[in-house]
């Protein structure tokens, strides 16, 4: 899945939920978008890879794409390195759940791929595949640009219900402007 449809489809999902906890931060939906790109720090093409190559080739390196930080111990190992460095720089630590649920989203996103992921490396390296081989999408298909465009809409949908205090008009620009 692209990085947009990555964005677009973790937005949609957990703006409604952020909105209804009353957590709608720019903060929160910052490092939400962050965790929603983040798995795919182990591929130097990606998003996230481009502007980390170092970090990112490395990554690869070790694991491989769609290896370790596409698993659940990869989600918890980071998201509680993450936590460590909150405390340490006197970070909002709560904020670090943003960032989990982002990555916990790119990790269900991608479970539906054709090939599914291996939620259990490094102790198992057998993938699954959500959609049991019924329903799933091609990165860059047509399914998957269903997918963006669907979550565009519900994205849409969502901020024409929140009132104008929740977020500024500068944020809904930049966010406008990453999906396209």
């Amino acid at each position: 899945m692209r990085y947009k449809t990555h964005l677009a489809t973790t937005l949609a999902i957990t703006l409604p939920v952020m909105d209804s906890a009353q957590a709608l931060t720019m903060s929160g939906v910052a490092l939400l978008a962050v965790g929603a790109v983040f798995p795919d720090i182990d591929e130097p093409n990606s998003y996230i890879g481009r502007r980390l190559k170092g970090v990112s080739g490395g990554v690869k390196g070790l694991f491989g794409h769609r290896g370790l930080t596409h698993s659940l111990v990869g989600l918890i190992a980071i998201s509680y390195l993450f936590y460590i460095i909150a405390q340490w720089l006197s970070f909002p630590v709560e904020l670090i759940q943003w960032f989990s649920l982002g990555y916990l989203a790119h990790l269900i996103e991608d479970s539906f791929s054709k090939k599914g992921i291996a939620w259990l490396q490094p102790f198992s390296k057998k993938s699954f595949q959500s959609g049991f081989k019924i329903i799933y999408y091609s990165t860059g298909g047509l399914a998957e640009q269903v997918i963006f465009f669907v979550s565009l809409v519900a994205i849409l949908y969502h901020l024409t219900q929140l009132r104008l205090d929740d977020l500024s008009f500068v944020y809904l620009n930049r966010l406008a402007h990453n999906l396209f």
